[in-house]
């Protein structure tokens, strides 16, 4: 029997808007793959459950006690669907993407355990210590292992077999983090290429590299604005397929100077898709997304604590 492979996208509540384009893009252009979201908070999902059949791992959900405790919150949230996600393979992507094509078709068809992105930059000293991790610093606290001259990835898209990565190293590393957060940079990222390339040069798994995303940043917008185009209401996918991911400025509305359109139109085809009115605009209920997701809860959450502060007072 073939391997089973699905979408894990981790989420908290903010990344709802984006989201939405994310999960509209997949049932877009790869609409029979079975869809995991990791959940971090109580956040309704109940809309992306009832339009895409999406199954959703919460906190009380995860079996494993060091993934409950530890691995929950920016950069971790993600980690928890290596091990624990309903699918053979476990195919990750950020929630501030969107796929350009059915990305399954970059996968090769040997047999592997990890397929990463392929190189995106040059990866120097400063890239390796800000990005990823700094040798000179991180193997105070972890065994070391032959690091020089591996292609590290960017990890917001990744295919990986489910459970081979080391746990107990995983979560030793969580454990470090608490100790340590100054070290351990970058949350996922680091933890994630040095779990991949220890193992692999252990011999402990198989890993190749293909072309999985377009890092957004890294391209010049106005070679963005050519390939990815939107024409007759539809995607125009020309080339091979890729995720487009805005791995640095978000593609919020506010963001006028971000590439955003390919974002801009999923989005748009989630809030239909999840139940907005035929005539009701788009762009209005696109900024009421944005501020009941984002600025909503920090509204709330600041006035919060100026009660607490002026009970405080008072007492």
């Amino acid at each position: 029997m073939a391997d089973t492979l699905g979408f894990s996208i981790s989420c908290y509540q903010g990344d709802i808007p984006l989201m939405r384009g994310c999960l509209s893009s997949i049932r877009y252009f790869a609409p029979d793959v079975p869809i995991c979201l990791i959940a971090d908070g109580n956040f309704s999902t109940r809309s992306f459950e009832k339009c895409y059949g999406v199954q959703v791992i919460r906190r009380s959900d995860v079996k494993d006690s060091g993934l409950r405790k530890l691995s929950f919150g920016f950069g971790l949230t993600k980690m928890v669907g290596f091990w624990e996600a309903p699918f053979d393979r476990v195919f990750h992507i950020d929630a501030d993407a969107v796929l350009w094509g059915d990305i399954r078709l970059n996968l090769p068809g040997e047999k592997w355990d990890v397929v990463h992105n392929e190189p995106h930059e040059e990866i120097t000293d400063y890239i390796q210590g800000t990005q990823y991790f700094d040798p000179k610093r991180i193997f105070e606290h972890i065994k070391p292992f032959p690091w020089e001259g591996n292609p590290y990835f960017q990890a917001g898209a990744i295919c990986i077999r489910k459970g081979v990565l080391d746990l107990d190293e995983y979560i030793r590393m969580l454990e470090g983090q608490r100790k340590h957060p100054d070290i351990f940079i970058n949350g996922d990222q680091g933890m994630l290429n040095i779990l991949v390339f220890r193992a692999l040069r252990s011999g402990r798994l198989t890993a190749t590299s293909a072309h999985l995303q377009s890092v957004i940043p890294v391209l010049e917008k106005s070679d963005l604005e050519k390939r990815f185009k939107i024409k007759n209401g539809a995607p125009v996918v020309t080339d091979t397929p890729t995720i487009l991911h805005w791995a640095g400025p978000k593609p919020w509305l506010e963001n006028k100077e971000v590439f955003r359109r390919p974002m801009d139109y999923f989005r748009e085809r989630g809030l239909r898709e999840c139940g907005l009115g035929r005539y009701l605009p788009t762009d209005f209920a696109s900024n009421i997304d944005e501020f009941t997701a984002r600025r909503l809860p920090t509204y709330f959450f600041q006035c919060k604590k100026i009660i607490k502060s002026m009970i405080g007072r008072k007492s």
